[in-house]
């Protein structure tokens, strides 16, 4: 079906997954901003295949009001006993003179044990559904149906919304996000149900912002190769993030300034990314690792490819996370203060891949005149800062770029860590007197609030 848009229409509780397509673009109502353009375009997202939990599709049913139907069945105790319908408009001229008038859509039903339909009042006391509305900017969709037997239930209007998308679009990650959530922790408050006779709107529920501490790594204890480096102790950096590409690879580090906010490099950016919190060793996992695909992608307007200036972005989660923060920078950081830095990225500049298990080494800032000396075939900004051994004995590498380089500052009696600079390029890895370079992100303060600030 080229040429069409893809819209789906998620209800969780329900388990609701409703497919449109629509030759108009009318439905979304996006603003789009320069800086998202290329987000817009997301690739496909493939959601999680049903073929070894449910049997094969059934024949397709008869007719009914222009509409036919299939069904899969759950064969497998994950998807506890549920369904999937499939419906399509029918082959029939006269089906095919009101498809033309209206949009053409499939609709999937996830039908759950014990769900909110199988409670609801019995259907002979109401209309049939309306049409869905269009796809607003907040994801949402809805359809209602009036009660035809006043004597039993007044003039009573029953409103059902539903999650949407439009394919490639911010919706699409955001909805899909909630799908995975809501299919991992079977969590039924996102769906909203109304009869009241007054038109209605879903909102999440807000959560309340408490004052979270900051730059707090884990209790200190004994510390069991980032070249030259050693493997960090498990959660000693829990605002550490893996960044993955489409293939679910691991190729760039970012780091955690606010619950929904990840500070990365620019050149780290890509049509489509996920994060995993709370990640250490990439082969196991324990449980306490999440993985999300990112919301929204602000790179820096000023970034310059050529010479990495600005080499600086924030990606926003689709939702608020409960795991620790990296403060943000009082100050620059201080000629020869020694910090650290961490990635899953080469201990070796011969080796091919990266390493599985998070790795850390302490890095003392150099002088940015020192910085400049060793880089004369380079432009090193104001905005950049340089970090690294003289001897070349530690460094960053392939994989670690978006990582922070985190140094500790003393803020009410209180060691904490702040990240002052963010991996961004270097020449070879681990070479005597050429340091690494790291976006000063102290000249960014002002852009990273607004941004934070403007988009939560």
């Amino acid at each position: 079906m080229s040429g069409f848009l893809l819209v789906s229409l998620i209800v969780f509780n329900l388990g609701y997954v409703i497919n449109y397509k629509s030759s108009n673009h009318h439905h979304e109502n996006w603003n789009k901003d320069s800086e998202l353009d290329m987000f817009l375009e997301n690739p496909r997202y493939h959601y999680n295949n049903h073929t070894q939990e449910y049997s094969d599709w059934s024949f397709w049913s008869r007719c009914s009001h222009c509409l036919q139907r299939r069904m899969k069945e759950c064969i497998s105790p994950a998807c506890d006993g549920s369904r999937i319908y499939e419906e399509r408009p029918c082959n029939k001229k006269r089906c095919k003179r009101k498809s033309k008038q209206k949009e053409k859509f499939q609709i999937v039903h996830l039908n759950v044990n014990n769900n909110y339909l199988m409670k609801q009042a019995p259907s002979d006391i109401w209309s049939r559904w309306s049409e869905w509305s269009p796809c607003n900017r907040n994801c949402r969709t809805f359809r209602n149906r009036k009660c035809k037997k006043p004597s039993r239930c007044g003039k009573q209007v029953q409103k059902e919304h539903a999650y949407c998308y439009h394919s490639k679009t911010n919706c699409e990650v955001y909805v899909l996000n909630l799908l995975e959530q809501s299919r991992n922790n079977n969590d039924a408050r996102r769906y909203h149900y109304d009869t009241n006779n007054q038109n209605s709107t879903q909102r999440q529920p807000r959560r309340r912002r408490r004052n979270r501490r900051c730059g707090v790594p884990a209790r200190k204890s004994k510390m069991l190769k980032i070249i030259g480096g050693i493997e960090a102790r498990k959660y000693k950096w829990p605002w550490h993030v893996a960044i993955l590409n489409q293939f679910r690879e691991v190729f760039c580090g970012g780091t955690l300034i606010s619950n929904r906010w990840v500070l990365t490099a620019n050149h780290c950016i890509r049509r489509y990314l996920r994060v995993r919190l709370n990640a250490h060793d990439l082969r196991a996992t324990d449980g306490s690792d999440v993985e999300m695909t990112v919301y929204k992608m602000f790179p820096h307007p000023k970034f310059n490819y050529k010479t990495v200036d600005n080499d600086i972005a924030l990606l926003m989660l689709p939702r608020a996370v409960n795991t620790p923060i990296a403060c943000l920078p009082a100050r620059k950081p201080k000629t020869r203060q020694v910090c650290s830095v961490m990635g899953w990225g080469k201990v070796d500049p011969e080796d091919v891949y990266g390493v599985p298990v998070l790795h850390e080494a302490k890095l003392p800032i150099v002088h940015q005149k020192t910085c400049r000396k060793s880089y004369k075939q380079f432009l090193i900004s104001d905005n950049m800062l340089c970090a690294g051994w003289y001897s070349g004995r530690a460094d960053t590498c392939a994989g670690d770029s978006g990582g922070g380089l985190m140094c500790p500052t003393k803020r009410n009696k209180r060691l904490i860590y702040s990240i002052q600079g963010i991996t961004s390029f270097g020449d070879g890895c681990g070479r005597r007197q050429k340091y690494g370079i790291y976006t000063t992100v102290y000249n960014y303060i002002g852009w990273i609030k607004y941004i934070i600030d403007h988009y939560s």
